[in-house]
């Protein structure tokens, strides 16, 4: 079967509790709180006329749950995708950013402001070649298996931050700086045609705007 138009939405999961808490989480986790499941549902209503051939979700529980209130009972096949979890943050999972940013300065500035040259020693979780390297293989996953149609994506923040920006063209080691930090229940389009990507739409929350007063 030839390659058609693929485009592919994507969807970082809605907010939890140690997002509230400022706590790191990558291959930990913790629930959805109200505002999350709120966004995730509005995510929903944002994308029901659009006809999912498939799922692809990252395996953690606040992926999962967010990607059940999009589809809302719709019968998309949900495909759990280990390459699109979040970065593994090692030692540093559920502690504290503030309390890492005081005993790690160095790697914690690497992190966020050097990607090629943070080498996750201090905490044994994956490095940015690493993440890199994974996004790639579910990416190109995706694309073998999904020929055409439109795909719904549920991934995390560090992965996706760093997906939306390679699709667009741009290199691993400085996408800290350039790129857009993609928010909780933003949604991304990404069309797929002719071996080509390109970002149509990026970090989009107007959806959110109706929880506002």
């Amino acid at each position: 079967m030839e390659q058609g138009k693929l485009t592919i939405y994507f969807v970082r999961h809605g907010k939890t509790e140690w997002n509230l808490t400022g706590q790191m989480q990558g291959w930990g986790d913790s629930p959805l709180v109200s505002e999350g499941k709120n966004g995730a549902i509005l995510v929903g209503e944002a994308l029901q006329d659009i006809r999912f051939k498939a799922a692809y979700v990252s395996p953690s529980k606040r992926t999962q749950d967010t990607a059940k209130y999009i589809l809302s009972g719709k019968k998309v096949p949900i495909h759990l995708t280990e390459e699109f979890r979040e970065m593994s943050f090692g030692s540093w999972e559920g502690v504290r950013v503030s309390e890492l940013d005081d005993q790690f300065k160095e790697a914690r500035h690497a992190m966020l402001h050097s990607p090629a040259t943070f080498d996750a020693r201090e905490n044994g979780g994956e490095t940015y070649y690493q993440l890199e390297e994974r996004v790639q293989k579910g990416i190109q996953k995706l694309i073998s298996e999904q020929k055409s149609g439109n795909v719904l994506v549920v991934s995390h923040g560090m992965t996706l931050t760093l997906l939306m920006y390679l699709l667009g063209g741009g290199k691993m080691a400085d996408h800290r700086l350039k790129g857009e930090r993609i928010l909780n229940t933003s949604i991304s389009q990404v069309d797929y045609e002719n071996g080509e990507f390109r970002v149509v739409k990026l970090n989009d929350i107007a959806h959110l705007e109706k929880t506002r007063v």
